[in-house]
């Protein structure tokens, strides 16, 4: 039954023409399907935007390609430290051309700033780990003071 079903979901992919999974973006979009092309032009994307990164106060520690039916990467990111409001709005504003790196930023900024949320608790701010697929989601992760 299993084999059947994923036989039916292999033809029904071959079937499909490639489409933006964002129905407003069009195709040459690196976010929209990700293609063996869009994952190569985001990595070296990513791979560029080390020094904005770094200007932000964060370091991406690790980058994860998973290929299946939907297709995602993963990155993952330490603070290195804490920048002022105005200086990730100038970083910001800066990056107005490249879209996805200006996302990644603005959700690191977010992210990082939930750690207040836990300042009672007995769990340190530790990483963000952005997926970028269709949707894309963001995880912020705390890990134990003493475990």
């Amino acid at each position: 039954m299993l084999k059947d079903l994923f036989q039916h979901l292999i033809q029904k992919l071959d079937s499909q023409p490639e489409q933006s999974e964002f129905p407003e973006e069009n195709n040459s979009s690196p976010i929209g399907q990700l293609t063996s092309e869009k994952i190569k032009a985001i990595v070296a994307e990513l791979a560029a935007a080390e020094p904005h990164f770094k200007a932000a106060g964060f370091s991406m520690e690790q980058l994860e390609i998973e290929v299946g039916i939907l297709p995602k990467i993963v990155a993952q990111f330490k603070q290195l430290n804490e920048i002022s409001k105005e200086h990730e709005n100038q970083i910001l504003d800066g990056l107005k051309d490249k879209r996805l790196i200006q996302f990644l930023l603005l959700s690191l900024f977010k992210a990082s700033r939930m750690k207040h949320l836990m300042e009672n608790v007995d769990m340190v701010f530790h990483g963000v780990e952005i997926e970028i697929a269709a949707p894309p989601s963001v995880r912020t992760i705390f890990k134990k003071i003493n475990p």
